[in-house]
């Protein structure tokens, strides 16, 4: 009786499972990019990284100076910078403005140094630190006060500095009166450039 002839068994081709939802392309091309970037050192990967910053921050950059550079806050032309600073140059030209001087009592103070501290004497006992300095406008009223700072010796006598602050602006002229002495006449534009000059006694 004949044996039946077997057939060798062939097992089934094996299959890789595939990933659900991803097609077998992709899976491959995501792959190879991994496979590239780890093969790239960290240095290289740092440097691209870097690069992109750069480029972000120059296009960040350059759209604000853009924004900023339509002119629309460019002061015009004979102005001068911010309403501020106009204003504290305004107030220069317009403000109270000051003065200075000296007052010197000429004869006094034989046998001082030069330049030795020294006061009004005799009839000029009312001329020393601290004498009022007063500035009056064309119309007689009082505009500001100063004083007499301390007396030096020179060849003329005892000189003493004053400078006289606030000064009320507008007026045709001024007068300047130091104590009761009389006073010296001037226009604004002479006090404003100051260092006035008065002389008592001979």
């Amino acid at each position: 009786m004949p044996v039946p002839e077997q057939q060798p068994h062939t097992p089934p081709p094996s299959t890789i499972p595939e990933k659900p939802g991803v097609a077998p392309e992709e899976s491959e091309s995501a792959s190879a990019s991994v496979s590239l970037w780890s093969r790239l050192s960290r240095g290289t990967v740092l440097a691209i990284g870097a690069g992109l910053g750069a480029a972000v921050v120059g296009a960040c950059w350059a759209g604000v100076s853009l924004a900023g550079g339509n002119g629309a806050d460019t002061p015009e032309a004979g102005t001068t910078g911010s309403p501020s600073v106009r204003a504290e140059q305004d107030a220069d030209v317009e403000g109270p403005f000051s003065t200075d001087g000296t007052l010197t009592v000429a004869g006094i103070g034989a046998g001082l140094e030069s330049e030795e501290l020294c006061s009004g004497t005799g009839g000029y006992s009312d001329i020393d630190f601290g004498t009022q300095v007063n500035v009056t406008d064309a119309a007689g009223t009082l505009v500001a006060v100063g004083s007499l700072g301390f007396g030096e010796k020179t060849e003329q006598g005892c000189e003493f500095p004053f400078t006289v602050d606030d000064i009320t602006p507008g007026s045709k002229f001024y007068t300047v009166e130091v104590s009761h002495r009389g006073g010296l006449t001037q226009t604004e534009d002479e006090l404003r450039a100051g260092g006035l000059a008065f002389t008592l006694g001979d």
